[in-house]
């Protein structure tokens, strides 16, 4: 038995082997992906979404012997809505994209129980409005030498308001009836870089090398087609792939006619039967991604960022304040507001190597040295009366090291296989004050690292393959200068592995 265990997986991982080490494409003779410029196109996508739901439960409960009859009630309801701009460009001298969102929802809830034996109900209630916008968009203006100006934004806000009311026939004192609670949050960053270099997608090359290797293999192209006649095959895609529609079925329709007059165009159909339309929806389907790049960028400059947080909670409470006979209703009140901004100088690499069709280069690099501050304060009431005041702020100057470097492998259009290398150095030199405390201070140094490998592997149409490993070591010292150099050191390992193997017998 255990002779033959062995032979089953002695031959299952030279077949894996195999796999890996055995694919090959005419277009690695006639090819390369980082050949591929992308052609000037642009994609604008407008998205409305709306949502409702709602449930009722409602529960009775008898128990004869004990003489206990409950009831409970419970209700809820929700609608929420969205609108999305997305859109992108790329041309000569632009690379960007923009990704515009305005959301906004309502909830209402209501819980009722009553005890039927003593009389007695309690009622729950709670609604909620919120609201929030955001906007993320990328610009690099470029000029002939590929130097770059690139001004970037992204911003986030959100509104939010909530109403609670609490009623107990038996409320044990104090008892909070209810309340509010209202909250704004805003941040934004400005980035402006210079830099050069470019970067492009060429995934639509691969995809243009899968359809064309696919084709030449099923006797369905009549010739094999040469490094110029890829190259505008790409671009072709690249260009049907950007064009607008509302049905996605007439999308389909019409992106299939496009390929297949493009490929008459080109002289290298010989025919139209059955494997020629199945293999060009397939690879459509399944061959268009994940997202390929080619090139280098290095870029330097400045990042502005502000933040304002701001929440007001209320609470109504009932309680016998002066006289034990005597129910009296007043509220407690808490007030917090933080306001941040920083300024960081940054410099970052990047650059994207496709070696061939199946494997993929990626490294990330950069430096940043900020300055970042915050100011806190809290205010607390009760009965309109200030108990409270406190205010906290920090200075925290802090440099971030980082370099990531990330190895694919994508043998064919359904198996995805990554290494990613990670890791991270901070350093914060942080100095709090608040009003009747001294002045802490606190060197803090971080160091993290991280080796992932993710994998789904297409073994055959019965059998994949999936892997995922993850390993974390982090490395965490603080140092406290006014308590002696008074300092806290932790280390931290962990592993997580999972893996699962599929095949499928019908």
């Amino acid at each position: 038995m255990f002779k033959l265990h062995s032979r089953v997986k002695a031959r299952f991982l030279f077949c894996l082997l195999l796999g890996f080490l055995t694919v090959k494409s005419y277009a690695q003779d006639q090819f390369r992906l980082s050949d591929y410029k992308n052609p000037d196109y642009q994609w604008k996508q407008l998205e409305l979404g709306v949502g409702l739901a709602g449930n009722n439960a409602y529960m009775y409960q008898k128990l004869e012997k004990s003489n206990i009859e409950d009831r409970f009630n419970s209700m809820n309801f929700s609608s929420d809505a969205e609108i999305r701009y997305y859109a992108t460009k790329n041309s000569l001298h632009y690379q960007g994209f923009q990704d515009f969102m305005v959301s906004g929802g309502f909830m209402s809830n209501k819980n009722h129980s009553e005890n039927v034996t003593d009389d007695l109900e309690n009622t729950q209630k709670s609604s909620r409005q919120d609201a929030q916008f955001s906007a993320y968009t990328e610009n690099r203006f470029y000029n002939n030498k590929k130097q770059f100006l690139e001004i970037d934004f992204d911003f986030d806000s959100y509104l939010g308001n909530q109403k609670l009311e609490f009623t107990n026939d038996e409320n044990p004192l104090p008892y909070m009836t209810g309340g509010h609670i209202q909250k704004y949050q805003v941040e934004g960053t400005l980035p402006v870089m210079i830099g050069m270099g470019r970067i492009e997608e060429v995934q639509d090359a691969r995809l243009a090398v899968y359809i064309l290797d696919d084709l030449l293999k099923s006797g369905d192209l009549g010739r094999a087609p040469v490094r110029d006649e890829i190259l505008a095959f790409a671009k072709f895609i690249t260009e049907t792939k950007n064009q607008r529609y509302f049905d996605n079925r007439i999308r389909k329709i019409a992106e299939i006619t496009a390929i297949d007059s493009m490929l008459t165009v080109l002289n290298l159909k010989s025919r139209s039967g059955a494997s020629y339309y199945t293999l060009l929806n397939d690879n459509w389907d399944y061959a268009e991604g994940p997202v390929r790049k080619a090139g280098s960028r290095f870029s330097a400059g400045l990042a502005p960022k502000v933040y304002y947080d701001f929440s007001k909670t209320v609470s109504d409470y009932q309680d016998t304040l002066y006289h034990p006979d005597l129910i009296e209703e007043y509220t407690e009140e808490s007030r917090w507001r933080s306001m941040d901004w920083g300024m960081d100088f940054v410099a970052a690499y990047t650059w994207e190597k496709p070696a061939s069709l199946y494997w993929q280069h990626t490294i990330n690099a950069g430096a940043a040295y900020s300055l970042y501050y915050e100011d806190n304060s809290g205010k607390y009431y009760t009965m309109d009366t200030l108990t409270a005041d406190q205010h906290i702020q920090t200075d925290s100057p802090n440099l971030n090291l980082f370099m990531d470097y990330r190895l694919g492998f994508y043998p064919n259009s359904r198996t995805e296989l990554t290494l990613d290398l990670n890791t991270r150095w901070r350093q914060y030199w942080k100095i709090t004050t608040t009003d009747d405390l001294e002045d802490m201070k606190v060197n803090d140094m971080q160091v993290s690292n991280e080796l992932n490998l993710n994998c789904y592997y297409y073994i055959s149409p019965q059998l994949r393959l999936t892997v995922t490993v993850q390993n974390y070591l982090n490395f965490h010292h603080n140092t406290f200068p006014d308590y002696d150099d008074s300092n806290v050191t932790e280390n931290n390992f962990s592993t997580n592995f999972s893996a699962g193997l599929v095949y499928k017998i019908f």
